[in-house]
């Protein structure tokens, strides 16, 4: 497929998704009457995965959520970056994956570095991981540093599943971020938290990341139009790799890294050296100039390149993922076929 790139007006893009350069995510009142530091700190094992075990293609408890306005017919594409103008901001994302049939982990150590240095981050979580780690997505949701997105719920694969499991995705992982929210707002009025306080943690999340970053047209349209951004990434730590160090993450990053970037890396227990790297790579992107923004902030700060195909470094280069993962919600360690290819040394400029 041939990618075409779009730069739109960041104050349309504003309008759409709800956002500008004073929205904030969380709530500095209820994360601090809810959370002691105790209660935040990394725990031993936390970032392993579990076993496989039998596929749990169960539903949240509820179905509903509320809905979100139906974006701009030009924003249906996939958000790789922004035009900054040249201002030094990079959006940090980290991906929060579960597949139906494993409970992964979670990398305290990524937070825990981000929440040290002050620094800005927008997370990715699946529907299922969320209800897997409830106090951890709880605390990530109310974390005024950062961001929550989707990243639909067992981790389907946007370029194999059809129309209804895509919504379904969809809709789970929205309907199981406002449980926890609800259950969020009840635990800070017993603490006597103020509603202005807790009306500041958003309903729903308005953006979406595609599994294995993976889409076709059909995806596009359908995450736009129930009102969700698809972003994508223009820098990849590299970090799924298990022969990644924090030394080749931070000498990636700093390779390559530009104004406007939308990073990706995972806190999962998937990533290879993410959360060693991060305090070293936060000090170094700093002493650059660099200032740590969530996704939102950066689409507000400038033009938002939007692509027509979802992709890692060269158009087409995702869709290998289809012979490999199938439909992406079980984990092929028992399947059959060839494994990823190894990705290029250098991204597409």
């Amino acid at each position: 497929m041939r990618s075409i790139h779009v730069f739109l007006p960041a104050c349309c893009l504003v309008f759409a998704l709800g956002v500008g350069t004073a929205r904030a995510d969380g709530s500095a009142a209820v994360f601090e009457a809810l959370w002691s530091p105790q209660a935040l700190a990394a725990q031993p094992g936390e970032r392993k995965s579990g076993r496989l075990g039998p596929p749990d293609r169960s539903p949240p408890e509820a179905t509903t959520f509320p809905a979100l306005p139906a974006l701009p017919e030009a924003l249906a594409g996939s958000i790789r970056r922004v035009n900054t103008h040249g201002e030094k901001l990079v959006a940090l994302t980290f991906d929060l994956c579960e597949l139906a049939d494993q409970k992964s982990g979670f990398d305290g150590a990524v937070v825990e570095a981000l929440r040290a240095a002050g620094a800005k981050a927008t997370f990715f979580a699946g529907g299922k991981w969320m209800r897997s780690h409830p106090t951890r997505a709880m605390q990530l949701m109310t974390d005024p540093l950062f961001e929550i997105g989707s990243h639909a719920w067992t981790h389907g694969n946007f370029g194999q599943l059809d129309t209804a499991e895509m919504r379904r995705q969809i809709a789970w992982t929205q309907a199981e971020y406002a449980l926890l929210r609800k259950k969020i707002a009840r635990m800070a009025r017993e603490k006597g938290v103020a509603e202005t306080a807790i009306a500041t943690i958003p309903a729903v999340p308005t953006l979406l990341r595609f599994p294995y970053g993976r889409c076709r047209p059909e995806a596009l349209s359908l995450v736009a139009s129930m009102g969700l951004a698809a972003i994508q990434w223009s820098l990849t730590t590299g970090d799924p790799d298990p022969h990644s160090t924090p030394e080749r993450i931070i000498k990636i990053v700093l390779d390559r890294v530009r104004p406007g970037d939308i990073i990706i890396g995972h806190a999962n227990g998937n990533g290879h050296g993410t959360g060693e790297a991060l305090p070293g790579l936060l000090t170094q992107l700093r002493k650059r100039g660099y200032r740590f923004v969530t996704v939102s902030e950066l689409l507000a700060s400038g033009r938002p390149l939007i692509a027509s195909d979802c992709y890692d470094f060269h158009p087409g280069d995702t869709a290998q993922y289809d012979r490999i993962f199938g439909d992406g919600t079980t984990h092929p360690r028992h399947k059959k076929g060839p494994r990823p290819q190894p990705r290029p040394e250098k991204p597409a400029q």
